[in-house]
């Protein structure tokens, strides 16, 4: 009898198991379901058939009769007819709103034009490889992307193949190499899950130093410099110029400093291009 009732306790323990295991199995498949529903999900923007790769560009870009909308009925961007030769710096000015960041966001094809056609050194955007294109474009967002990790490990995402004295000197460019050497194990402190652990100005700088590592011929800034001071801001403009040897540069500005040193300010509104002009007129009309 005592070993009938010790058999039982067994049994059913392992019956238990048993349930919870059909109840791990029901709640796993559910799990699975949803992953292979984002597996099986092919991207908007995808490489044509017949596109191709190309090693160097000049960085020459032109908008031809470009229109964007992210829906059908409201259009972003409209009869967009532009030309920023390779080398050339351009401000991109105007209210909120009025697709600033839009236009920045068609170049490296986050989202492709609704009608009309983008061309870099003459050739349409959709004919690059997207690993080709984007490998060509560094960008900087007004909220800067970085990754838990370190400091060294998030700059070296512009150029996995990098040295630590090329990134020190990428660091020194966007005014950030003195306060790494200021924390705690300097380029090796965790700056933890999009950089929390680090101001706003702060992650702006290590984002600017990644773009400098990266070294492409085309740079984009979307107000990347925002959460600067003065000191600071003028700082990174000093490391621009060293950097900005024959490249293509696109700053959203929102402030006078930010187009000091552009060769063009365009100002959009409500989704068109109204105005054209050279640094000098600009800088008297800003």
């Amino acid at each position: 009898l005592t070993a009938f009732y010790a058999y039982l306790g067994m049994f059913y323990t392992t019956l238990n198991r048993l349930t919870e295991l059909n109840i791990l199995l029901a709640n796993s498949q559910s799990a699975i379901e949803r992953i292979f529903e984002v597996f099986n999900t092919s991207p908007d923007i995808m490489d044509r058939p017949d596109s191709r790769e190309f090693d160097t560009i000049k960085g020459e870009i032109r908008f031809q009769n470009a229109h964007f909308a992210y829906e059908p009925s409201k259009s972003v961007l409209k009869d967009i007819d532009l030309s920023i030769p390779a080398g050339c710096t351009v401000a991109l000015v105007g209210p909120s709103g009025a697709g600033k960041s839009t236009f920045v966001k068609l170049i490296p094809r986050f989202y492709d034009v609704s009608a009309g056609s983008i061309t870099i050194d003459g050739l349409d955007i959709r004919d690059f490889k997207l690993n080709c294109l984007r490998r060509h474009i560094a960008t900087v967002p007004q909220e800067p992307i970085l990754f838990s990790g370190t400091i060294y490990e998030n700059i070296m995402f512009g150029n996995s193949s990098a040295t630590e004295k090329d990134v020190q000197a990428a660091a020194i460019s966007a005014n950030a190499h003195d306060f790494i050497c200021k924390l705690p194990n300097g380029y090796q402190v965790e700056i933890g899950e999009g950089g929390m652990k680090l101001s706003g100005g702060q992650r702006q700088r290590i984002a600017l130093a990644r773009a400098f590592l990266k070294n492409a011929p085309i740079l984009i800034l979307d107000e990347a410099t925002s959460s600067l001071d003065s000191k600071a801001e003028t700082a990174v403009q000093e490391g621009l110029e060293k950097y900005l040897d024959q490249k293509t540069m696109i700053i959203i500005a929102h402030r006078n400093s930010t187009i000091d040193n552009v060769d063009k300010v365009i100002t959009l509104d409500k989704g068109e291009i109204i105005n054209v002009v050279s640094k000098k007129e600009a800088v008297r009309s800003f």
